[in-house]
């Protein structure tokens, strides 16, 4: 059994952003630098909710409205300043016009 602590928003941010981008945020760079900046950024919007065990995981976390809100910041900073060149999800360079394939 895994008693090391895990924390519930880390877990609620990794799937409100996974349902954002597939949902509304296409424009978003989802390479892996970019979608660790979005999880760091909206995890430090929310306060740590520690788990030990799956019963207390079912009560832990923040409201989901919370989470929402703290990766559609999170997003939003993340895709004015990226912390790399390219700004287009590496799965849409081939479409961009303009772009050798």
């Amino acid at each position: 059994m895994d008693f090391r602590p895990k924390n519930a928003n880390y877990e609620r941010v990794t799937a409100v952003i996974d349902r954002f981008l597939k949902e509304g945020h296409s424009d978003v760079c989802s390479c892996p630098r970019c979608i660790n900046d979005i999880t760091a950024i909206a995890l430090n919007y929310l306060p740590p909710h520690y788990y030990v065990d799956k019963e207390e995981k079912l009560k832990a976390g923040s409201p989901w409205l919370m989470v929402e809100t703290a990766v559609v910041e999170a997003i939003g900073r993340v895709a004015e300043n990226p912390n790399h060149s390219h700004h287009l999800k590496s799965t849409r360079l081939n479409d961009s016009p303009g772009l050798a394939t």
